[in-house]
């Protein structure tokens, strides 16, 4: 089949070159995270300018609808030849000029796309004129696709660029304050987490998407340690650590019981105070065995828009004893990803993971008609006969064991009311 070309066993896969490359790779459905666009508005008092030819707009211009952004999103639509002899800077200069006149926000984004990087455009003058005239913040960043896989991705940069405005603050260490760093929607201040470390003395946890104000989000600052839910936030975290003394824990969001426990050990460490989460585990496998017993004898595939590991995640299926045939991936392995990836081989030895983003792919759905369940919007335009399951970073957010609780509930949900695969992307909007 012409999928093969895109496909590994997971037994041969050791290093990064086994995975199947392709020299042009399309950009896959994957792609139905956190965009640039998204990261940037985490930050208060903030807003968006994207410059660039129409093509490139149209797909901000529908994610910023969906996401509800367009009242701090804009967008200067610049023509091609324009972009190529440099005529487009004074455009750019004066369309945020004049923005930057009527609202109110402390920071604005320049948001360029990859014509201006491929063509390395110099953006320094402009910005330099425009923050000495408008007394805001200018940050330049850049959705570019072509730059996908790149050590320091347009995400992780967008993120970073946060710790802007913390580091000149003084720090007055809390011992009782921690940030949750990673997190598009909120965690819920009933959720398992908050309970956990509330229950061990931390009366302050901050979160970036609660706050309205850059002084609220300065409160980071005196945090006395930092927890990591996404692999986004790894970048601010580590300037955090050496630049402001702030420790970094790594604890993506899971689902399997094991490495969750393993995680809380970890928050306990960095801490240095005692987490009573057993009561937390032990109604969380109560709650699902019975969720588990419905999905015996079903065939799962994998996919990597899932606010999570897609490794991991099957990992733990695995380890329910369910039979996840599938893994939709791309090459851009996160280095914990690794010892994930040697259980899997063991475990798993014959399982699939296929280059979601390979030209093989496109428009293939019959090579998946097999399978029943399919984890993500990604796999769901491949297993196009499944109960998709989409675990959206832009549906709730939960970690520890409550999640995996969570990820079972919505499997039984899709299971007894499934929703279309085009009504995932075309109705309810998880991906464009």
């Amino acid at each position: 089949m012409r999928v093969d070309s895109a496909c590994i066993k997971i037994e041969n896969l050791k290093h990064k070159e086994d995975f199947p490359f392709a020299r042009l790779e399309g950009v896959g459905p994957n792609l139905a995270g956190w965009g640039v666009i998204e990261t940037c508005l985490l930050l208060p008092q903030s807003l968006c300018i994207m410059a660039g030819p129409s093509a490139c707009l149209r797909h901000s211009a529908f994610m910023a609808h969906a996401r509800g952004f367009t009242d701090r999103f804009y967008m200067l639509c610049v023509p091609e030849l324009d972009m190529t002899m440099g005529r487009h800077l004074e455009k750019v200069e004066k369309g945020i000029r004049d923005i930057a006149a009527r609202r109110q926000e402390k920071v604005i984004f320049l948001i360029v796309g990859c014509p201006d990087y491929i063509l390395g455009t110099d953006f320094t003058g402009v910005i330099e004129r425009l923050e000495k005239e408008t007394g805001k913040r200018i940050i330049l960043g850049a959705m570019a696709p072509i730059t996908i896989g790149l050590k320091d991705s347009p995400f992780t940069s967008a993120y970073s660029s946060f710790y802007g405005f913390l580091k000149h603050e003084s720090r007055q260490p809390d011992p009782e304050a921690v940030n949750i760093l990673g997190t598009f929607m909120p965690l819920s201040d009933s959720g398992e987490l908050y309970q956990v470390l509330k229950n061990a003395g931390l009366t302050h946890i901050h979160q970036l998407p609660l706050y309205d104000t850059l002084e609220q989000f300065s409160q980071m600052a005196n945090a006395s340690s930092s927890l990591v839910l996404h692999p986004l936030a790894n970048g601010l975290s580590d300037r955090m650590e050496k630049e402001m003394g702030i420790p970094a824990t790594f604890v993506p969001t899971s689902y399997g019981f094991g490495t969750i426990a393993q995680q809380y050990g970890a928050i306990a460490a960095s801490l240095g105070r005692e987490l009573d989460t057993a009561p937390f585990e032990a109604t969380a496998r109560m709650a699902a065995e019975p969720l588990l017993e419905k999905l015996k004898g079903k065939t799962i595939a994998v996919g990597c828009s899932i606010n999570g590991s897609p490794w991991e995640l099957a990992s733990a299926l695995l380890d329910f004893g369910l039979n996840v045939d599938t893994i939709f991936a791309r090459g851009t392995f996160k280095p914990y990803e690794w010892q994930i990836i040697e259980r899997l081989r063991e475990a798993a030895p014959h399982t699939r993971a296929y280059n979601v983003s390979h030209p093989s792919m496109c428009g293939e759905t019959a090579p998946f008609d097999h399978i029943d369940v399919a984890y993500g919007v990604d796999a769901g335009i491949f297993c196009a006969r499944a109960a998709n399951v989409p675990l959206s970073r832009y549906q709730e957010q939960k970690h520890g064991f409550e999640n995996t609780v969570w990820m079972l509930e919505q499997t039984c949900e899709a299971l007894e009311h499934p929703v279309s695969n085009y009504d995932w992307i075309y109705t309810r909007n998880f991906l464009i």
